[in-house]
């Protein structure tokens, strides 16, 4: 039993491409990841105050006159960082927990995430045989996502036949801006799945 929430599945594949050819090439919106691969990134969030604005930025907040942190086609925008104000998404004690656990030790090493994806493919070449997901799946949407577009998972079908999909009317951050109707779609599949019992209606 699997759940995915936007990421769509991407079957191994036996050929190589890096993040330069999939931004030339079908997925534009993903240069950001180079920019979050560069190195340039850690230079202007660098303390508690810029982590605060980048995670901020990177949850919606926008400067008094839009101005954005975060683009998809271009990265961290590190001149509008100290414009932003607050997000509706991330913010309260759960910003601050989450600016205190990114400030023990900076943001380098959760960027470095963006820097793996010839390992990740070199570990796939064991799965090339294992395309296709046998297990009943969940896969929830994020209809307005604009990293993660709804066309990048309509080939999903083809590779998982147990595939069951969702969807919720949110951008990048579901979970956190429409948890309640992610736990409400989770559960009706589990309760179709026969892993937990339906609620009564009484």
């Amino acid at each position: 039993m699997l759940s995915s929430d936007k990421a769509p599945y991407t079957a191994p594949h036996k050929d190589y491409y890096s993040t330069e050819q999939l931004v030339k090439g079908p997925l534009p919106q993903f240069a950001y990841q180079l920019h979050l691969a560069s190195g340039e990134v850690e230079k202007s969030v660098n303390d508690e105050t810029t982590i605060r604005q980048f995670l901020k930025g990177t949850y919606g907040a926008k400067g008094p006159n839009g101005e954005l942190v975060f683009d998809p086609e271009k990265g961290i925008i590190a001149s509008n960082l100290s414009k932003v104000g607050e997000s509706r998404v991330l913010n309260g004690e759960v910003l601050d927990y989450y600016v205190a656990q990114y400030s023990r030790h900076g943001i380098h090493p959760t960027l470095n995430w963006y820097r793996q994806r010839r390992t990740n493919w070199e570990e796939d070449q064991a799965l090339l045989s294992k395309k296709t997901i046998h297990q009943p799946v969940l896969f929830i949407q994020a209809t307005y996502d604009s990293v993660l577009k709804p066309e990048m998972s309509k080939s999903m079908d083809k590779l998982i036949p147990k595939l069951t999909r969702g969807e919720v009317k949110a951008t990048h951050w579901a979970l956190t801006q429409k948890p309640e109707e992610v736990n409400k779609l989770i559960r009706q599949w589990l309760e179709k799945e026969g892993l937990v019992k339906a609620k009564s209606a009484l």
